[in-house]
């Protein structure tokens, strides 16, 4: 949905846009096709008006190759995150980088910017919301039953859970043999669990704990 507060931020963001880049006229006139911006209109719930003014201020801060790096992503992020920690601006701003980063090729294309900005407006940064976002980037066919993990399924996520969060000294085979022996008591009888309990069980875990919660 297309909110005033996510209005209001986006006329910041493409504002500031326009005031660093008074005078160079060498990326003015980049357009998306009108394919493009009807995808991305959908995708984002955003107008098509709307979508043209973000690329564009996209593109000032990414360059000709509309390839942004991650020092880039670091320079915009109080303008792309309203509710950015003033005391771990760097880290937090790292860290939604590479959860973005679908490719893992090191910068953001428009429609990865596009999501990570829209969300972030909206408030998805949460401990919930940041793992379904990591469930939602799974390979399709990993998560079998909608809801729910057994002990195979849950070792691909922490496995893509280190990918997203880099977490220091992190062992994924040996942490899931610590949640799931957790968790063996609430297994139903086909040998699952409820998502949420293995994200409460994960939430609890010493290890992971202050890198993501």
């Amino acid at each position: 949905m297309y909110s005033s507060r996510t209005s209001t931020n986006i006329f910041i963001f493409i504002c500031k846009k326009k005031q660093n880049v008074m005078g160079n006229q060498n990326n003015r006139g980049r357009t998306l096709t009108d394919y493009d911006i009807r995808l991305f209109s959908q995708q984002s719930q955003l107008p098509p008006h709307i979508i043209q003014q973000l690329y564009e201020a996209f593109i000032e801060r990414a360059g000709k190759d509309g390839r942004m790096t991650v020092s880039e992503f670091k320079q915009s992020y109080t303008e792309i995150n309203p509710n950015a920690s003033p005391y771990n601006l760097d880290s937090e701003a790292e860290r939604i980088f590479v959860m973005f980063d679908k490719d893992r090729n090191g910068v953001l294309t428009f429609d990865e910017f596009m999501m990570a900005y829209v969300l972030l407006q909206r408030g998805i940064d949460s401990p919930t919301n940041r793992w379904q976002y990591v469930i939602n980037a799974m390979p399709g066919g990993v998560i079998s039953r909608p809801g729910y993990v057994n002990a195979a399924e849950a070792l691909q996520l922490l496995q893509h859970m280190n990918q997203f969060y880099q977490i220091p000294n992190f062992e994924p085979a040996s942490q899931h043999n610590i949640v799931w022996s957790q968790l063996t008591p609430q297994l139903d009888p086909t040998g699952y669990v409820p998502q949420a309990e293995f994200l409460r069980i994960i939430a609890a875990q010493p290890s992971i704990q202050p890198h993501i919660w």
